[in-house]
């Protein structure tokens, strides 16, 4: 099937198009967008133009004849590429350079479905003067437009280089450099264990994406394979091969970033062929493209050593420094590349003869076995037994037994009898060689390798690609490779864990909703610039996202940031809203601890302009309600203001300049004793003795919200300071709102919080457990954020905010915990209130039917998926699975309109019609779905 690639003034090229236009022989075309044809007549003329001038494309190549020659697919992409600059109009504009365009593309099509770059007598000269005069021959007098300029020295070098680096690209994947290197693996078996490509050396000690990558192919390749050692205890000594052992134990450790690095070339390389500048005329900047030709020339050499060192331990090629133009990077490209290919090719066609050679001497020794064997049996009189009885007068072996007895012994020696006969067909397709030889030897990728590779050892073969491609998938889609598991600092939630998680963000919203709040959604990704620069030392945790060609993103580490960035997009005004989304930290994990890299944020802020302190207190509310009212056992809430320890670090003597950084130390006084970060201040802050000597005495303090008030104004702790008399001024206001709401309870007034974030202004507040054996640190936090919105906002603007944060994941590992407690280790709870069953076959209907009515009445129930299950198997489910309910149907029920009730709890049972069955269960206490805490409530009130 021909590929048709589209070239017009708002369509890119890729370099896979690119490359399979110049090198597929036909199978692929160029076509003008609609949109950028100027009329029928016009391009059908063009066209007959281009087919007249096309047979003369041999003269055109003799009369620009000379050493200096493109190959012909730089050719073919040289006259593509330009054919594009040419009708978007980059250099040269007007109905001619579109009408050029379009003979260049009727030439190039020309050009490929004659043979296309088979036919090496269709060459340009690679000099831009000569090209140009060439390609002013190929068309008529209207549309010698070409000339010798800057840009056309560029697209040239451009288009050598594109496919150069489309070739190293499939030369570099794992479909290819993986498979051939696992070749030398086996050849070398003997000096190598399969443990050198383990998960752990690759997955955990050296977790490298490329390189894991490369490993995972090594080991499917090779799995099964009796050649290479399975441990290090019978690794040969590899005395004289030391290069080649040296080179093919590590593949996966050059492999893998060689393929990163080309694979990021070509990306870059992709966008700089689609690139102009705005006139013809002006310089051209190559930097981007050197840099990316200069890292693929390193990744190709890298490959290139690899391969050689493996195949003959001859010496390695230096890169001899990088080239400084995008003509010598091409020339560069195009002889390694080419040297890398033969390179492979050679080491496919070593590892393949020694395949070979195994397969052949293993032969050889099968059948001389065979042989051996059918000597001892002749020897024995063709195989007779002159032992043996003859069972002609035998009498009948199963007198006295029945029929189904006889039928069982009978199966048992068919089954025996086949098993035997496998075995027989498998030795005599070993003795014969072929697949079956081939992989009782060597690994299972090995065996699927060899048959292609055998027969065809070009690696520009588009067959031969595609046929490795789809072995090296199946070999990874059989998991093969590694044990599945999920990405670090993640996990996986059971049916149970959703069910108390559920019930957490059902408790969390509620309470956002009962003090008004709306909730939004934000982008799980958002501009990088939008996010870097607001954490302070903890910018190095965010996500950033691979570059596709785009705008950079990455994954947002809070939700306050996104938030922020929300208000100054959309013109909300005041507003109180909540927001419950995941969020991605880079951090160390500590999954016992509640600490991972996903996990969920329930954010509750206001933003706007309000009374002193009132909405700082609200959100304090906020806090304590939440933590209240979920079942994790006591907590506390740590209270300091941002300006009061600002004002600290000043009255101590600390350099403006350096109050940040000291404040990431203090922050973690909640984990570390003040030994060791008076330490991390001195020794790696550089702060004098006697300054965090005198931080030490307030970071120190800390107790009820009122007693440490009266202790530091009393005490005259901060003297004068005006900026830490305003700061105690507002903590002051707060207590009040807070004794008022009745939360002040909660609150411990604590001067080492700091809080790490650099966007906080005001309060900031942190909450943390306080009961039992789990250890999870913090659970929730904020506070006063009132400059974050203006860095996104135009000059002057200002949108005070401040906010709450509950950490879900160290919340539910709480619950968990304590649910854990109560059931004596297991956290199962029922998801459905009743289980409908029946007691007798082909009543499925039946079911169904009582099942409808229970969810008509937004009951919560299932049945069995099973045809006829057993009715004790029914029982003992939902006894399991902690379902309080059943209801069962017989068929002398099902004919009289009734059904049993029964209370698995309570040990209880009575049949009632089914009319009157909801009722029944509503009466036990069953409510419907999404009304449990509006009974919970009703309950509360009825007992009080």
């Amino acid at each position: 099937m021909t590929q048709t690639i589209l070239i017009g003034k708002s369509r890119r090229i890729t370099l896979d198009e690119l490359h399979n236009l110049s090198c597929s022989g036909g199978g692929a075309k160029l076509e003008m967008h609609a949109d950028d044809i100027i009329n029928d007549d016009e391009v059908e003329k063009i066209a007959e133009d281009c087919a007249k001038l096309a047979i003369d494309k041999t003269n055109a190549s003799n009369d620009n004849g000379g050493s200096d020659l493109l190959s012909p697919e730089a050719t073919i992409a040289s006259l593509a590429l330009l054919s594009l600059t040419l009708v978007q109009g980059r250099v040269i504009r007007g109905d001619c350079a579109v009408k050029l365009s379009s003979a260049l593309v009727e030439l190039v099509n020309r050009f490929v479905e004659a043979g296309g770059a088979a036919d090496a007598k269709f060459r340009l000269p690679a000099s831009s003067a000569r090209f140009a005069e060439g390609v002013n021959f190929l068309v008529s007098d209207e549309m010698r437009i070409v000339e010798d300029k800057p840009y056309l020295e560029r697209l040239i070098s451009l288009a050598r280089v594109s496919l150069m680096l489309a070739q190293a690209r499939s030369l570099s994947s794992k479909n290819v450099s993986d498979p051939i290197a696992s070749l030398s693996v086996e050849r070398l078996g003997q000096y190598i264990s399969i443990g050198a490509f383990s998960t752990q050396n690759y997955d955990e000690l050296r977790p490298h994406r490329g390189s894991v990558e490369s490993a995972s192919v090594l080991r499917a390749c090779l799995q099964g394979s009796t050649v290479v050692n399975a441990t290090n205890k019978t690794v040969q000594s590899a005395e004289g091969v030391e290069g080649c052992v040296k080179h093919t134990k590590t593949i996966p450790q050059y492999h893998g970033p060689a393929r990163e690095a080309i694979a990021a070339a070509c990306k870059t390389m992709e966008l700089e062929m689609n690139c102009s500048e705005s006139a013809d005329n002006l310089e051209f900047d190559d930097t981007i493209a050197l840099m990316a030709g200069n890292s693929a020339l390193g990744g190709v050499l890298a490959l290139f050593n690899g391969s050689s060192m493996r195949a003959d331990g001859g010496s390695s090629i230096e890169a001899g420094g990088s080239v400084s133009t995008l003509r010598e990077s091409a020339s560069a490209l195009e002889t390694f590349v080419a040297a890398l290919q033969t390179s492979l090719e050679s080491e496919s066609k070593l590892g393949c003869e020694f395949i070979a050679q195994v397969m052949s001497k293993k032969e050889a020794e099968l059948k001389a076995k065979e042989a051996e064997k059918a000597k001892r049996a002749a020897e024995r009189g063709n195989g007779s037994n002159p032992n043996a009885k003859n069972n002609s007068g035998k009498a009948d072996e199963f007198a006295g037994m029945s029929e189904g007895q006889k039928a069982k012994i009978l199966k048992k020696r068919a089954e025996k009898e086949a098993k035997a006969a496998a075995k027989r067909k498998a030795k005599e397709a070993k003795a014969a060689g072929g697949s079956a030889a081939l992989s009782s030897i060597f690994g299972a990728g090995t065996s699927a390798i060899y048959p292609l590779l055998s027969k065809c050892n070009n690696l520009s073969d588009p067959t031969l690609l595609s046929e490795l491609e789809k072995t090296v998938d199946g070999l990874l889609s059989g998991g093969m490779q590694r044990k599945p598991k999920v990405p670090k600092g993640t996990r996986d939630y059971l049916p149970e864990q959703m069910s108390i998680r559920s019930q957490a963000f059902s408790i969390i919203r509620r309470v956002f909703q009962r003090h008004g709040a709306v909730e939004i959604d934000t982008p799980v990704f958002e501009r990088k610039e939008t996010l870097t620069g607001k954490y302070g030392e903890d910018s190095k945790l965010i996500y950033d996202l691979a570059d596709q060609g785009g705008e950079m993103l990455a994954l947002r580490y809070d939700l306050t940031v996104p938030f922020a960035r929300f208000l100054a997009v959309n013109a909300v005004g005041n507003i109180k809203r909540f927001h419950i989304g995941k969020v991605y930290r880079r951090d160390q994990p500590a999954l016992s601890k509640g600490r991972y890299r996903e996990f969920y944020q329930c954010d509750f802020d206001i933003a706007g302009v309000y009374g002193r302190m009132v909405p700082d207190s609200e959100c304090l509310a906020v806090a304590c309600e939440i933590l209240d009212g979920l079942p994790i056992g006591d907590f506390g809430i740590k209270l300091n203001h941002r300006r009061l320890l600002d004002a600290i670090l000043d009255i101590c003597g600390v350099p403006a300049e350096k109050f940040r950084t000291i404040c990431s130390a203090v922050d973690k006084l909640d984990k570390e004793p003040w030994s060791e970060v008076r330490r991390e201040m001195v020794d790696e802050k550089g702060l004098q003795v006697e300054v965090a000597d005198r931080i030490g005495e307030f970071v120190v303090l800390k107790g009820k919200p009122w007693d440490m008030y009266k202790l530091l104004m009393d005490g005259k702790k901060f003297g004068n300071h005006k900026g830490a008399m305003e700061a105690m001024e507002d903590l002051r206001i707060c207590f009040e709102y807070l004794e008022a709401m009745d939360k002040l309870k909660f609150i411990s007034f604590d001067l080492s919080l700091a809080r790490g974030l650099d966007y906080y202004t005001g309060v900031i507040y942190e909450a943390v457990c306080m009961n039992g054996n789990t250890q999870v640190g913090s659970i929730g936090g904020g506070g006063r954020y009132d400059n974050l919105v203006s860095m996104f906002q135009e000059a002057g603007k200002a949108t005070p905010c401040v906010g709450v944060s509950v950490g879900i994941e160290r919340v539910f590992t709480l619950m968990e915990e304590r649910l854990r407690q109560e059931q004596g280790g297991s956290i199962k709870q029922p998801n459905v209130a009743v289980l409908v069953a029946s007691a007798g076959e082909n009543l499925l209907l039946d079911r169904m039917k009582l099942t409808k009515v229970l969810w008509d009445a937004n009951i919560s129930a299932e049945f069995s998926q099973q045809e006829n299950p057993k009715l004790k198997f029914e029982i003992a489910n939902a006894l399991d699975r902690q379902i309080p309910f059943m209801v069962i149907s017989g068929e002398e029920e099902a004919k009289e309109g009734k059904c049993k009730v029964k209370d698995l709890k309570a040990r209880t049972e009575e049949t009632v019609d089914v009319s009157d069955l909801v009722k029944t269960l509503r009466e036990k206490g069953v409510v419907p779905v999404g009304c449990e805490f509006a009974m919970e409530l009703l309950n509360g009130e009825q007992s009080s």
